[in-house]
């Protein structure tokens, strides 16, 4: 073991090393059975430890949870971790996987049925939900004003732009799932469908599609009919054959594409294309229904 990388490791993260990352700096397990011992170390949780002669910070205690426990930090705790205006060190709020049994008694757990979806990542040494997801997470704890106040901080600060919330917004969207009415609600009033050119909008369905288990769609994709161009679909799978189309008031409520549309989508038919077509809302208020359609399509194309 280099002595010097043990170092280095406990000054960037707060004094605090999970057994894992000891193994990895190749310390053995009686290198850190004679750390214990000695005091040199203190058990914080199972497989996490402290130096003695670090302080414990508030950072170093959201560190040692989200370690000892799996979960990551997240909430308000997550904000305050991400620097965001107007969030300070306080109670520590962790999601971890719907049904792990777990008890905090100073730390407020949050289930989700999601957490395979949360962005996994490292701020300031501390393991912590992605800053989009933090912001949905946000919406479900705190009220309106103060919600406000955040999406004003992140964009301010330069943290997130519309495209980054939306994202998050149409990742996450699911019946009942908690924040997700607030947050919507917010963005429409601030700032509508048109924050999201179309070339965001169909990598965001994209996504969506892939996390109902598809595989990924091609995007912007060009349809010949020999040498002769057809269209350029949004999403589509080459086989079978589904193009899915994605309808903004933005582009498709004037005469020009109320005329164009449906002639290239007969176009389409005429060459085996199935043609999906999706809204705004069906991608935000609907987006187990879009899946579902896209599912059935390709099953019965296949068939």
């Amino acid at each position: 073991m280099e002595r010097a990388a043990l170092w280095r490791h406990l000054e960037r993260h707060h004094g605090i090393i999970s057994r894992p990352e000891a193994k990895c700096l190749e310390m053995t397990d009686g290198q850190i059975a004679y750390r214990l011992r000695s005091g040199e170390w203190i058990r914080l949780g199972p497989g996490v430890y402290r130096f003695a002669g670090t302080k414990l910070t508030w950072l170093g205690r959201a560190r040692a949870e989200a370690l000892s426990t799996g979960g990551l930090i997240s909430h308000r705790a997550a904000a305050t971790v991400w620097g965001i205006d107007g969030y300070r060190p306080g109670r520590l709020e962790l999601v971890v996987p719907r049904g792990r049994a777990l008890r905090r008694s100073s730390t407020r757990l949050h289930e989700s049925t999601q957490f395979d979806r949360v962005e996994r990542t490292v701020q300031q040494g501390v393991p912590v939900t992605g800053l989009a997801r933090t912001v949905l997470d946000v919406a479900a704890v705190v009220g309106r004003r103060r919600l406000e106040w955040t999406i004003d901080a992140v964009l301010r600060q330069g943290l997130l732009d519309w495209p980054d919330l939306y994202q998050v917004l149409i990742r996450h969207s699911r019946r009942g799932r908690d924040g997700c009415g607030r947050l919507r609600a917010l963005l429409d009033v601030r700032f509508g469908d048109t924050a999201i050119p179309d070339s965001r909008w169909n990598r965001m369905v994209s996504q969506l599609l892939i996390d109902a288990g598809l595989p990924p769609p091609a995007v912007e994709h060009e349809i010949y009919d020999g040498d002769e161009f057809v269209a350029r679909v949004d999403l589509a799978y080459r086989y079978p054959r589904i193009a899915i189309e994605l309808d903004s008031a933005r582009h498709h409520l004037n005469r020009d594409s109320f005329e164009a549309d449906p002639r290239r989508k007969n176009k389409l038919s005429v060459l085996g294309w199935t043609v999906l077509t999706f809204t705004w809302a069906d991608s935000v208020d609907h987006p187990d229904e879009l899946c579902a359609t896209v599912i059935a399509a390709r099953k019965t194309e296949i068939a």
